[in-house]
This record gives structure tokens, sequence and C-alpha cells, in this order.
């Protein structure tokens, strides 16, 4: 490596991603990819249980690799309604829910073993279980071009071919400068092409951007907002969160009988998405999974935030119930 020269980005070295465990994680280019590798490991799939309640984007590798699956119900508190007896070949996909189904994940550890897929894609600080295959998507936690992780006890596959996300990564750079209004074009150019590209190991760019970020520092910060949110409104939420099983959470998940709290929210200049909407079209209509796409706000609590932005969102939830 070459002594001088230009100065470029100065990034520190935390090097505390809490998921890079020796012999057990690769490091691929997004969280679909990242099922998809754990799919083209465990080899003779030949079906697979996914919940209604979940995004889209986790029915591409079973499409892709032509794995019949078959959805099942969850309830309002976000768990199996019932759970099947797998035949040969069968699996067991559950998301780990904002990081707080800790309790749930364990139960069907106990049960299925190898035989759970764990989507921890917005449960980045849940700890893998042994025998269990998970997968991560750091990017929804942080400003990163792109990136999953995979956790198995077997990974098998090499991949040869590196991402380049850097013609994609202009984005955090513009969002930087000029605010991330500015920048939301470019960044859903940047998700967009995450569907088309093939499955390869992670770029060298968001390797990088990974060791600057201090996990453990933001990790402290989402829960203490988490638990300020959940002390000022945790007597309005109609979702209970196991506090004391969780991990580090993703969101405070608001459930309302009010869905136009939603809009209030936003008229408040706090943005809450509506969390795939997609489940409107396909889920069974008297199942909880509308319920819980149309009335389960997603509060912000990452380490962007402060007591300060907590103030606000407790404040506006409390008026909207006033």
């Amino acid at each position: 490596m070459d002594i001088g020269g230009f100065f470029g980005l100065e990034l520190p070295e935390y090097g505390n991603f809490p998921q890079w465990h020796a012999g057990r994680s690769v490091a691929v280019n997004s969280g679909r990819r990242a099922l998809e590798y754990i799919l083209r490991c465990l080899g003779d799939v030949r079906r697979i249980y996914v919940p209604w309640y979940t995004c889209a984007t986790i029915l591409e590798p079973m499409e892709l690799l032509r794995i019949p699956y078959s959805f099942y119900r969850i309830n309002e508190g976000l768990e199996p309604e019932s759970l099947p007896v797998l035949e040969e070949g069968e699996y067991f996909l559950y998301a780990n829910y904002f990081g707080i189904k800790e309790a749930c994940v364990n139960m069907l550890a106990a049960r299925y073993g190898e035989r759970l897929i764990v989507d921890n894609a917005l449960a980045l600080y849940s700890s893998p279980r042994p025998r269990t295959a998970a997968l991560y998507s750091p990017r929804k936690f942080s400003g990163l071009p792109d990136g999953g992780v995979v956790v198995m006890d077997r990974p098998c596959l090499e991949l040869e071919e590196q991402d380049e996300s850097l013609p994609h990564a202009a984005f955090l750079l513009e969002c930087a400068a000029c605010g991330p209004e500015a920048a939301s074009c470019a960044c859903e150019r940047s998700e967009r092409r995450l569907k088309s590209a093939p499955l390869r190991r992670m770029s060298r760019l968001t390797e990088c951007l990974i060791n600057g970020i201090d996990y453990e520092s933001a990790r402290r910060r989402r829960l203490e907002n988490f638990l300020f949110l959940h002390e000022r409104l945790g007597h309005l939420n109609r979702l209970s969160p196991d506090v004391g099983t969780m991990s580090a959470p993703y969101c405070y998940p608001f459930r309302t009988g009010l869905p136009e709290l939603r809009d209030a929210l936003i008229d408040a200049h706090i943005l809450i998405p509506l969390l795939w909407p997609e489940v409107l079209e396909w889920a069974p209509f008297d199942g909880a999974e509308r319920k819980l796409a149309l009335n389960l706000l997603p509060l912000p609590v990452d380490q962007r935030c402060g007591r300060e932005e907590m103030e606000r969102i407790a404040c506006a939830v409390e008026n909207f119930y006033s």
C-alpha cells in the first residue's frame, strides 16, 4: 500500500458490527441475497412456510430458485397462530419483528432447530441461535448503500464475485450535503438495482462503511429511545412488547386503533412509513395481518434521535389522543 498521497474520507474503525461470527457469517450484497445464500446451502428445499405479514422481497429468492412456499397466519401479538409439522425438506421462516420477538424465536428454535430460518432484517442485534440459519440487513439500521449478512453453522458457497456499490452510493453523500429529501430519488434508484443484482460478496465500500459505524453506541441509543417512548406511550399501545427479552429494536412499534394517527404524525414532520403495503393486497381479509399493516406505526428510535426527538414524538401522539 502506498504511503502518502491525497486524503480520502477518514472513517473510524470501530469493528463492532454485531454479526461477524468467525466461520459462521458470510457478507453478501443484500438481505434477499442472504436468504438466497441460505437456501442454496441447504440444498434440497421442498417448501418454505412464510408469514403473510412480511415484505414481498423475501419471496424473491424462493421464486428465483423455484422453491414452493406456503403462507401462515400470525396473531396480533406477532406470533404464529399455529405451527405446522414439517415434512422432509420443509423449513419454517419467521421474522423477528422489529427486534422485539426474542422469546418467540427461542420457542421456534427449540421446536424446529435446523429447520428454522430467522429473518432478522429488522433485528440486527438479535444473536443467532445454534443450528439455526439467520439473515440480517444492516442497511436498515444505518446509512449503507447495500449489504446483507448470513449466519449459519455450515456456510458452503464460495462467492467468487464481489459486488460494486460505488456507482450507486452517491445518495449517501448527497444526503449528507443536501438532506434526505434531496437524496430520496437517488436512494430509490439504489434500492431498485438491488432487486436485479445477483448474489455476490459484499462490496469493499460497504465493508469499509460498516467498520466505521459504532454499533454499540447505536444499540444503547436505540434502547434508551425505545424505553422512553414505552414509558410515555405504553398505556396507549395496543401491542405489548416484551421489553425484558428484546434485542435492540428497529423502531417502537405502536399499534393504534386510529389509522389517522399516521397522517397526524407526518403532518408534524415525523416520518412514519407504511410497512409492507403489499400485505393489504395478498393477506386474508379477516386476518390480523391487514390490521397490523394499517395500524402498526413504526415510531423512529434510531441513533440519529435523542431525548428532544423522542419528546416530540411522544407529545404528538399524546396530543392526538387527548
